[in-house]
């Protein structure tokens, strides 16, 4: 089972050390010599990224997790009948369990740390469309990000154009063939 969450407001979890102060905001107060004690990571600060997913990991550590040397993203918990997977981009997190209980317990676990959505099953994660067949297998594809990107580039009506090299054509570094009109590409 993979099921994706989001978590709200990630980086507002984030707890400061050592303490940050910042200006006064516009408006607040006619005193120009205050300012503000942060007591939680905002949007915008630099150390808001850190501060979240160091949140977010002691968080999974306590629950049983490890954190895996290899990609700092992805935490597991084994057991000797079942195992479960969680990778993380930001505030988007996938969860890969060997079954629905392990996976849905977990986020009702991990909804008592944090405040989140629970997406369901994975459909659609960082511009890759996910589809589920019924022989277990899956296909990735990023048809619709392509789409979207095209559309905010204004290049809806754009004509194709061929590619100016061959997908089998070895390059070496000391011979290459310049192309004859590149304004095409």
């Amino acid at each position: 089972m993979t099921y994706q969450i989001d978590i709200n407001n990630a980086f507002l979890h984030g707890d400061l050390s050592p303490p940050v102060y910042m200006q006064q905001p516009p408006g607040f107060s006619t005193d120009s010599t205050l300012v503000c004690r942060l007591n939680k990571a905002i949007y915008g600060l630099k150390q808001a990224h850190r501060t979240w997913f160091q949140k977010l990991s002691t968080t999974l550590l306590h629950l049983g997790f490890v954190a895996s040397q290899s990609d700092t993203s992805l935490f597991t918990r084994f057991t000797q009948s079942h195992t479960i997977f969680i990778l993380i981009y930001v505030d988007d997190i996938l969860v890969i369990g060997s079954s629905l209980f392990l996976v849905q317990d977990f986020i009702k676990q991990l909804s008592l740390y944090f405040a989140l959505k629970d997406l369901g099953p994975l459909h659609y994660f960082l511009g890759i469309e996910v589809s589920w067949h019924k022989n277990n297998s899956i296909h990735l594809s990023q048809a619709k990000y392509i789409k979207d990107l095209i559309r905010r580039t204004n290049m809806v009506n754009s004509k194709p154009q061929p590619s100016p090299i061959f997908s089998s054509l070895r390059l070496t570094a000391d011979e290459s063939v310049s192309v004859d009109d590149p304004t095409l590409y």
